[in-house]
Parts: C-alpha cells; sequence; structure tokens
C-alpha cells in the first residue's frame, strides 16, 4: 500500500506473462491478449449481470468460473514454476515419444531447439497455463455456486485487495464451503454452496463481514495489498498482522500435491548452475 496506482494499475505487473522470441510468429503478450483478455471481457458482462440481479446463462456461468478460475493462476509463483516445470514436462513427453528414434537420431528437444529456438518456451507456457484455467475441477466447483454480490454503505470501512483476489473458506465439497472476492472498495463479490451460507454472511453486521473478509485478503496475500484509504488499510494491517499470509501456500507445493495424489513423480526443472 505504499504506492499510489489508478484502480486499472492495481495488481499489475509488466511482463507478467511474456512470451520470448520464437519462430511460431506468437506475439510477446499473446497470453494478456488471445487467453485472459478474453475471459476478462467475457466476466465483465456477466458480472453487470450479478450486481443487477439479472438471469444468467449457462453460458455466463462457464464464463465467470473460467474467470474465477484464472484468478488462481495469475501471480508471479505460478508463471514461473509454469516456465520451469512445464519445460520440465514437456522435455519428459518428447523424451518418451523418443523411446523408438533410430541410433544417432537427434533428440526432438535436440531438433526443436536447432531449427526452431524459443518454440518449446513458448508452447508450453500457452499450453499448461491453458489446462490449468480452462481445465480443473475448481472451475466445475465455482460453476455450481450461487453467486450475488454484497455492497455496503459510504460510511462503512474499506474493503483491501490482495495479490491472490478470490478467498475461500468451508472445505471444497461441504455446504459451508464459500468463495469472495471483493470487487471494489464498498462492494464484494460472494459464490455460495447453500443459502444457510448465504444468510449468515448477509446476517452478519456490515462492520464484522468486513472485518473478516479483510482479514482474508490478509490471509490470502503474498506480499501485496492493496486499499481505496491508505491511512485505514494501514492500520487495519499494523492491527491484524498475525493474518498476513497464514494461508499462502506456493505453487511449487500445489504442483507437487498434483502430482502425488496421481501417483506420478512431479518432473524436476533443470536448475541453472550457471
Amino acid at each position: 500500500m505504499s504506492n499510489a496506482l489508478a484502480p486499472e494499475y492495481t495488481g499489475y505487473e509488466d511482463g507478467l506473462y511474456a512470451i520470448g522470441d520464437n519462430p511460431l510468429g506468437i506475439e510477446e503478450d499473446h497470453l494478456e491478449k488471445r487467453l485472459f483478455g478474453p475471459i476478462d471481457s467475457d466476466a465483465a458482462i456477466v458480472l453487470g449481470k450479478i450486481e443487477r440481479r439479472e438471469a444468467i446463462t449457462p453460458k455466463d456461468k462457464i464464463a465467470w468460473a473460467f474467470f474465477l478460475n484464472s484468478l488462481r493462476v495469475r501471480k508471479p509463483d505460478v508463471i514461473e514454476h509454469m516456465r520451469g516445470q512445464g519445460m520440465a514436462m514437456l522435455k519428459r513427453f518428447l523424451a518418451e515419444g523418443d523411446a523408438g528414434l533410430p541410433a544417432g537420431w537427434p533428440s526432438s528437444e535436440q531438433w526443436l531447439a536447432q531449427h526452431y529456438p524459443g518454440m518449446m518456451e513458448a508452447q508450453s507456457l500457452i499450453s499448461w497455463l491453458s489446462q490449468i484455467v480452462l481445465h480443473d475441477e475448481m472451475t466445475k466447483r465455482f460453476y455450481d455456486l450461487d453467486w450475488w454480490v454484497l455492497p455496503f454503505k459510504s460510511e462503512a470501512p474499506k474493503l483491501l485487495l490482495s495479490d491472490l483476489p478470490i478467498h475461500w473458506e468451508g472445505g471444497l465439497n461441504t455446504d459451508q464451503f464459500f468463495i469472495q472476492m471483493p470487487i471494489g472498495p464498498d462492494r464484494i463479490f460472494f459464490g455460495t454452496a447453500s443459502k444457510a451460507t448465504e444468510d449468515y454472511l448477509t446476517n452478519l453486521p456490515s462492520a464484522e463481514l468486513i472485518r473478516r473478509v479483510n482479514r482474508g485478503s490478509l490471509a490470502s496475500s503474498s506480499n501485496r495489498i492493496w486499499g481505496a484509504d491508505a491511512a485505514e488499510g494501514r492500520a487495519f494491517i499494523e492491527a491484524n498482522l498475525d493474518a498476513l499470509g497464514v494461508n499462502v501456500e506456493p505453487f511449487d507445493a500445489v504442483a507437487k500435491h498434483y502430482w502425488e495424489t496421481r501417483g506420478a513423480a512431479q518432473p524436476v526443472a533443470e536448475q541453472n548452475t550457471g
């Protein structure tokens, strides 16, 4: 909260998804324009419907669920993991396919590196990020929730936003499961698995609900927090330092668990010893 930013630059990091030079003609900002851009545009339309309490279609639900799930990967540690481990996975798959090559032939990795330098790096990042965003059990869980937005009066405390803006509680497959995401200093999006959970949240006094939501934002923050009122936000953070980052789980650990639950060894990225 040390720097003042216009709203459109909140959470923005220059070049986070940049793709380097490659022979496929893929633009550096391909992921931003072709993957996240369309997801964000569709989600903005759906959010407007949710806020206006208009009927939403199954297509709308898919668009918003994809957006919610995409928030889980829009972090530097996820991108770093994909650049390293994603490449390791691609190299492993290529090596498995090379098992029947005649002796003395170059490996697929060697051939691609010689003839199409940069292609593997670009394709790896695009492929794995797309799979995480579009094909994941969390997307289905988000889709099945009831969605609603709760506004607060102008005199209420302001909501904070962390570098992982979506926060969830209650156990993924239970009726108590819910997600929350501030969408402004005075509005919050909720997705709830039951009417009882929705009633519980709406019946909390505004100040108490905002306090809990802000503590959730602190808990999911790895290194950044934004707020509309710097003095108010700083005071809240200083009074709640015990919550800061307690729910942060490095993506390397998440990925390791993913592979372990599937009975496979996680590919090991090459270490730069230079």
